[in-house]
């Protein structure tokens, strides 16, 4: 199969980059791991952020900026942090006026917004408290109604380079276990990000295992910023279940089991994840005091997480605290990019929490996550465009390259490995290691365990296909980001050594993580 334009990963960014193309004219072809839905944008509840002064309380462009800065604490890049808030705005409108997401509203019309952490102002448009879902079932009524190809349960392998220019990428088909291959003028990697190898403390779907930065790492890209992992304060105890910052942002309290509040709900993300942890090594239980706000207010902005706490917890929460834990949410790192998404290898891009141009620096601005995935998305799908009219040529795919994942496959297929064992060890390595609180002695030990069971000798059970290339994948990541952990002997945002608890001057920069 050939395609001018070939998307890897269906969450906002390769939606709006497929949109993009396409409606630029190009063949264009989405790829995806499972079902277009499943994903970590679909999951995404609270909102998205844009500067449009609708609740006319001061925000700007401007604000919006500095925010994002500040949030990045001194490693986001200002060039495309200004690129992101300033088109924020327009992408929101165009979700909303072109695409027709339904977002919540106010009485005369414009979009509602709400505030999140990390600012004063009420900057994060809404869909009542599931946003996320609201925009990837419109988008993807948009990529049918544009009759682009959308190709399910096809597992990225292997970057396809031919003379430092992207040839295509190799798949397993999951529905007959065999490699293919789809042959591009250009490649956008969308695939999200690896918070999901917190297996067991993690709010993502099963998916996010960090396949496509895998990818770009063996085909000898650079990984930056690693390190840095955003726990999101309030996962529902117990659960993976996500409690947006939405229910905050309506005025939920954070309370310990004395009833004590202890934190400023609404400051960055990392503050408020620390200090909840810190109330948890003291022994304490933590809860979300819902209590205060309007029942009308809980049953039209909170009326998913009323119905889904109750179904899980049976706790009504507007009378019932609810108990909750930090748990793995977002990772800023990934394969280093140019502002726009480009790479070092020719006609490669890469687009979302897959790649990294720095505009989350160590820690994202809650609310910046879909915005920024759809404004990036959209200007890789003009750049790829743009890449592959200029070469307008397919490259040639090498033999030997499609002959190494065809032994690859066949090597996994008879080779006993408990995929599902060695994904649940990794997880409890990084959450009690690489966790919210780090120190060197840990994340020495990290790597130690990380390096044992990439042997993958865990052999009592067997695992299908899938499941081994996540587990690999997943090892090559977690070794990098505990690589990184260990190399920043500083705290910073998401990074907290408490063997070097201030911010060093000497490590004002990014952390550059090769695969060897």
């Amino acid at each position: 199969m050939k395609v001018d334009i070939l998307i890897i990963g269906s969450g906002i960014a390769g939606m709006m980059a497929a949109i993009e193309a396409k409606e630029l004219g190009s063949d264009v072809a989405i790829v995806t791991k499972k079902s277009p839905m499943a994903n970590n944008s679909f999951m995404a509840k609270g909102g998205i952020n844009a500067a449009l002064n609708n609740m006319k309380d001061g925000d700007s462009i401007e604000h919006h900026i500095q925010d994002t800065l500040k949030s990045g604490v001194g490693l986001a890049e200002e060039e495309a942090v200004r690129i992101f808030c300033e088109q924020a705005p327009q992408i929101v409108r165009e979700l909303h006026r072109k695409f027709k997401v339904p977002f919540t509203t106010l009485p005369d019309g414009r979009l509602a917004q709400r505030p999140f952490g990390g600012t004063k102002y009420k900057r994060t448009c809404f869909a009542a408290d599931t946003t996320g879902a609201a925009i990837m079932k419109t988008l993807n009524k948009a990529l049918k109604d544009l009759n682009i190809t959308t190709i399910k349960n096809h597992f990225a392998i292997n970057l396809l380079i031919t003379d430092g220019k992207i040839a295509g990428v190799s798949f397993l088909d999951e529905t007959v276990n065999e490699v293919k291959t789809i042959q591009a003028k250009a490649v956008i990697i969308a695939t999200g990000g690896y918070a999901g190898l917190y297996k067991g403390y993690s709010t993502n779907v099963n998916d996010a295992t960090g396949d496509g930065i895998a990818m770009g790492l063996r085909a000898g890209l650079e990984g930056m910023d690693m390190e840095f992992i955003q726990f999101h304060p309030t996962g529902l105890k117990g659960s993976n279940f996500l409690i947006s910052e939405a229910a905050r942002a309506e005025g939920g309290r954070l309370i310990n089991s004395d009833g004590k509040e202890f934190v400023d709900e609404l400051n960055t993300r990392d503050f408020v994840a620390r200090a909840i942890l810190k109330q948890i090594l003291k022994g304490k239980e933590v809860f979300l005091d819902l209590s205060d706000i309007p029942e009308d207010i809980i049953n039209t902005k909170l009326i998913h997480l009323k119905k889904r706490v109750k179904s899980l917890k049976g706790i009504d929460i507007g009378s019932e605290p609810i108990p909750i834990n930090p748990l793995a949410h977002y990772t800023m790192g990934g394969i280093k990019t140019d502002t726009y998404g480009k790479t070092e290898i020719e006609g490669l891009f890469y687009a979302g929490e897959a790649g990294n141009n720095g505009v989350n620096g160590a820690n994202r601005l809650g609310g910046n996550s879909l915005s920024e995935g759809a404004v990036f998305g959209k200007i890789a799908g003009y750049k790829a465009v743009k890449y592959s009219h200029r070469n307008n040529i397919f490259p040639s795919i090498k033999k030997e390259d499609i002959q190494k994942d065809i032994d690859l496959i066949e090597k996994l297929k008879n080779t006993k490995i408990n995929a599902k064992e060695i994904k649940h060890q990794l997880g409890d390595i990084l959450y009690q290691k690489v966790g919210i609180l780090r120190n060197g002695y840990t994340l020495k030990k990290a790597l130690d365990k990380i390096n044992e069971l990439k042997k993958l000798d865990i052999n009592n059970e067997d695992s299908n296909i899938t499941e081994k290339l996540e587990a690999i994948n997943g090892l090559d990541i977690a070794k990098a980001l505990t690589k990184a952990a260990l190399s920043r002997e500083e705290s910073r945002g998401a990074h907290f050594r408490m063997d070097y608890p201030e911010k060093d001057h000497a490590f004002l920069h990014h952390t550059i993580t090769k695969l060897n």
